[in-house]
């Protein structure tokens, strides 16, 4: 041991302190377990909570960024010391399958019986674009009246362009589909207000140009070899149980491939907690949300693969009351069985309504279910109600 390091002995070490590593140290912490979380930065929250999810939100809303994140960050630092949850600042890789060296003011070793892996992502880069900023700092930057280019077609892509666009001219580009994972039916929606470039435009052409697409995973500097944890393409590759190929390193979040849906991550975290515990805990994928806070919002879970059948929001008195009668409800279902395969949303709370649509299809729910359940009047959640009973 070199002058300066020393080591210590947990149940669990967490390598990353956003969502769904946070999730994981808590859960373990929860169960008994003495747990230990690595993290370059000073706070918890990660992406999520410091330039990414809470700020664009935020942002988007016109709220004060700094007082929400400020005291979502003090909220986690305090339930952090509440559950024993040890706080290592620096960066971690692993010696061998039992310990890992974290390096930051001082140099330690820490001995786990498992070990769960949060590391997220690194920041994007681009050989075309090579002065473009992340779209994650286009939140924080003052500006206006610019001409601007945003490349990506993600999520983030399209709510960065929904945010700039209002003081600013505003170009997509992207290499395929926007919002490929959402319905098409959708996303013809959103596109109404983008302006998307055919072909690859040239940088020189903007004032700023935003990079906004898919970010790879942050496992290079981890040395998994020598935990003899496998990845394919840089994602580091997992079981239900968030279990990698060392049974005792589990893995969650973006570093395995959990791309814009902290819930997602959020979930994973959970389950990587109680599985690390020794308890059964396995995750479901089948049915997680998607959603996209564009203008209007976007949101999504299941399939449409079979019969659709949808309403525009013209039918709902409190939509034409606001102004949002072009909103859409969809309904994916089978045609005999009569189940629910699919909700979309397209409009104002879209990203708060789908979860009912998600509750719907983890309960088995039908045609005849929704169309039965009586909802407050008026709102838009009623236009599910009307989907279900058109389609009957």
């Amino acid at each position: 041991m070199v002058v300066g390091q020393f080591s210590q002995d947990v149940d669990i070490l967490v390598i990353g302190g956003g969502p769904a590593g946070y999730t994981a140290a808590f859960r373990a912490a929860e169960l008994g377990k003495t747990v230990a979380i690595v993290d370059p930065n000073t706070t918890l929250g990660g992406e999520c909570l410091h330039h990414a999810c809470i700020p664009s939100k935020s942002a988007l809303l016109a709220v004060n960024t700094v007082t929400a994140v400020a005291t979502l960050t003090k909220g986690l630092e305090q339930r952090c010391k509440a559950l024993g949850v040890e706080r290592l600042h620096g960066l971690a890789h692993f010696e061998n399958k039992k310990t890992a060296q974290i390096t930051g003011e001082v140099v330690s070793v820490v001995k786990f019986r498992k070990a769960i892996i949060a590391s997220g992502t690194q920041t994007r880069s681009s050989d075309a674009f090579p002065n473009a900023i992340q779209v994650e700092d286009a939140y924080c930057a003052n500006f206006k009246n610019n001409n601007i280019l945003i490349v990506g077609n993600t999520p983030s892509a399209i709510e960065s362009a929904t945010y700039l666009a209002t003081i600013n001219t505003v170009s997509i580009w992207a290499d395929g589909d926007i919002l490929p994972t959402f319905d098409k039916q959708l996303v013809k929606i959103i596109k109404r207000g983008l302006t998307i470039c055919k072909d690859a435009p040239s940088p020189e052409n903007y004032d700023i140009v935003v990079l906004a697409g898919h970010r790879l995973p942050q496992t290079n500097s981890l040395q998994l070899e020598n935990a003899n944890v496998d990845c394919k393409d840089g994602f580091i590759t997992i079981n239900k149980s968030c279990i990698t190929s060392n049974p005792k390193i589990y893995a969650v979040g973006e570093c395995v491939g959990c791309e814009y849906s902290a819930a997602f991550a959020i979930a994973q975290g959970r389950v990587a907690g109680e599985s690390a515990c020794g308890l059964d805990s396995q995750l479901d994928v089948s049915f997680v949300p998607k959603i996209a806070w564009t203008n209007p919002e976007i949101a999504q879970v299941g399939n449409f693969d079979d019969e659709t059948i949808s309403v525009r929001w013209g039918n709902s008195g409190l939509a034409v009351a606001l102004g949002q009668q072009n909103g859409i409800t969809l309904l994916g279902y089978e045609k005999e069985s009569q189940a629910i395969t699919g909700v979309g949303i397209v409009g104002t709370g879209a990203t708060e309504m789908i979860s009912e649509g998600v509750l719907a299809l983890e309960m088995g729910a039908t045609l005849y279910d929704l169309a039965t359940t009586i909802r407050p009047h008026p709102t838009r959640s009623e236009m599910l109600s009307e989907a279900a009973r058109s389609a009957l």
